[in-house]
């Protein structure tokens, strides 16, 4: 087939009286503005097409909360979700919590060179789900940790504080491994506290949902420890 367009308009042109019914001569003239209109702009460069539309749509669909766009979104590594994918069937949650929504509230210095954090998810009618981990430090640069050490988890709604109203109410202690114990209290009107060992060592906590969460050596737990809440301006609020 000849390179030229006009060429090869005219071989496409049909002879006989039935196949013109179908190519009148109105059209033969709009076709031949475009091949003229196309052969004029060869080589000339083409601005790149925007996919605005594409991303609108993906955007909306993920709004509307259709299942997948968190792992498009990479919202929170599979190993996570696998991890607190109960908490989607958790009994009286009116829809249950996703984990892939969990965020990383606070991290304070673990053992090992690990980190000590805390995830929260929310879900419906004030309930959230709470899981304290021990992950990298790396894992920190990222939405959630691929690698981690569980450290067990608790889901509430606003209707069951738990001892949060008062300074330590509701503390609980669990061992998370050979040598080291964690350990959560209400906050009360504290928004900051330490854990004070008997040989005089200091360790953070992280406030999350009205409660303080941390770590402590299973070596340092007698004699036990004392937890000390601060206001925002310093003051003493409790001691437990």
């Amino acid at each position: 087939m000849s390179k030229d367009l006009l060429t090869t308009l005219e071989m496409l042109r049909p002879t006989d009286t039935v196949s013109a019914e179908f190519w009148p001569e109105k059209v033969q003239d709009a076709a031949r503005t475009r091949i003229m209109a196309t052969e004029n702009s060869i080589g000339a460069p083409r601005a790149p097409r925007r996919r605005v539309g594409a991303i609108v749509l993906v955007a909306a669909i993920c709004a509307a909360g259709v299942v997948g766009c968190a792992a498009a979104t990479a919202m929170m590594p599979k190993p996570f979700t696998d991890m607190y994918s109960g908490w989607q069937t958790m009994p009286g949650t009116n829809g249950g919590i996703d984990p892939s929504t969990a965020e990383r509230v606070g991290s304070i210095p673990g053992p090992d060179g690990t980190l000590f954090s805390v995830f929260v998810a929310h879900g419906a009618d004030g309930w959230r789900c709470v899981a304290p981990v021990f992950e990298a430090s790396v894992e920190t640069d990222k939405v959630g940790p691929s690698k981690f050490i569980s450290l067990g988890h608790g889901c509430r709604s606003n209707d069951d504080i738990y001892g949060a109203d008062s300074f330590g109410g509701g503390a609980g202690i669990m061992v998370a491994g050979p040598h080291e114990a964690t350990y959560d209290a209400g906050a009360g009107g504290a928004v900051r506290a330490e854990l004070h060992t008997a040989d005089g060592k200091i360790y953070p906590t992280v406030l999350a949902e009205d409660r303080f969460y941390g770590w402590i050596p299973l070596s340092l737990t007698s004699p036990r420890p004392t937890l000390v809440g601060y206001a925002a301006d310093g003051t003493v609020v409790g001691t437990r």
